[in-house]
């Protein structure tokens, strides 16, 4: 499944970029997400609670950031998490840029692509991508109430 979703964040470009590139604080406007930890070498571990229909799934995880482009104002990491429970997992390729609207609003464009495995590959991906596109506008608005606050 692939996605691209994109919002304005009342925010400074440069300002929304080190807020985004913390990943741990960053983590905090994920719905779901906790106990998100550096690893070393952006490598970084943590847990997004998810309920998809009448699942809830605890995805366990690593992700990497494995680009970091300032002169572009793009970065890129993928991430592989595993429900033990259900004994199913998701692979995600991810991008994040930023354009400047103005100097005090920017937007974010979030691209990816997203692999489902095993149990969790068969609850069809309308009602996966319907939860990844709320959850998406929910770190949008979480992410611009820091900036408003």
């Amino acid at each position: 499944m692939t996605f691209e979703q994109h919002c304005l964040i009342a925010a400074r470009r440069e300002e929304l970029w080190n807020f985004l590139l913390n990943i741990p604080l960053m983590a905090t406007c994920v719905p779901g997400a906790e106990d998100v930890t550096a690893s070393g070498d952006d490598r970084y571990n943590g847990r997004l609670r998810v309920k998809l229909g009448p699942i809830r799934l605890k995805l366990e995880g690593v992700m990497v950031l494995h680009e970091r482009d300032r002169e572009q104002w793009r970065a890129a990491a993928r991430s592989e998490a595993n429900d033990r429970l259900l004994g199913g997992g998701a692979r995600v390729i991810g991008e994040m840029r930023l354009v400047e609207r103005s100097p005090s609003t920017t937007e974010l464009v979030l691209s990816g692509q997203v692999r489902f495995l095993g149990k969790l590959g068969e609850f069809g991906e309308p009602l996966i991508r319907k939860r990844a596109e709320i959850m998406v506008t929910e770190f949008a608005r979480n992410v611009a109430a820091r900036f408003t606050a």
